[in-house]
């Protein structure tokens, strides 16, 4: 399956500057933009919400052979569409997107009282990780979704990344453009 993280860079200092209300108010336009994208045109299903964040998996519900690629052009049109949402303004915080492809679990966790539907293993924790990597605006890819896009994508390395948990570096890549 293939997993994607964004998360708004820079939401710490826009929430420092704004009313609860106008933070909200942006929230929510980003998702009205961003959640089409992602469900409707891309197929994927939306794992959770986390305040400036969303986990967003492919191939999860049902079989999408071409889910890495799927991912990829979510992580880019998801940009396209938070452009559109900061038009205007000033001082909007942008997305870095992480997306990593390879085998996970996906299920249910928690307790009886509460559980959540997730997708859960080191596929999932290096996207997390390759998104703190992105810069505003980045989607970072690793290596196993440049494998499974590689005829259709343009990237730019960032070479060998330690992440938080990893004994290793990871290869990683700035994804410039999709044929």
């Amino acid at each position: 399956m293939t997993i994607l993280f964004a998360d708004l860079q820079g939401f710490t200092a826009f929430s420092e500057r704004h009313t609860p209300t106008e933070v909200l108010e942006l929230l929510n336009d980003y998702w009205a933009k961003t959640v089409p994208v992602v469900l409707g045109k891309h197929g994927g299903m939306i794992e959770r919400f986390a305040g400036d964040a969303i986990m967003v998996i492919f191939n999860a519900a049902a079989d999408q052979p071409d889910h890495a690629l799927r991912a990829a052009r979510a992580g880019v049109d998801l940009q396209h569409a938070a452009r559109e949402v900061a038009a205007g303004r000033t001082d909007c915080p942008r997305f870095g997107v992480g997306i990593n492809s390879g085998p996970a679990i996906v299920g249910n966790v928690g307790t009886a009282e509460q559980r959540s539907f997730t997708a859960i293993g080191d596929t999932t924790n290096l996207a997390s990780r390759l998104q703190g990597h992105a810069e505003s605006g980045q989607v970072v890819i690793g290596e196993a979704t440049l494998r499974a896009i590689s005829d259709d994508v343009r990237v730019e390395p960032l070479g060998e990344l330690r992440v938080r948990g990893r004994s290793e570096p990871v290869a990683a890549y700035v994804l410039i453009g999709l044929g």
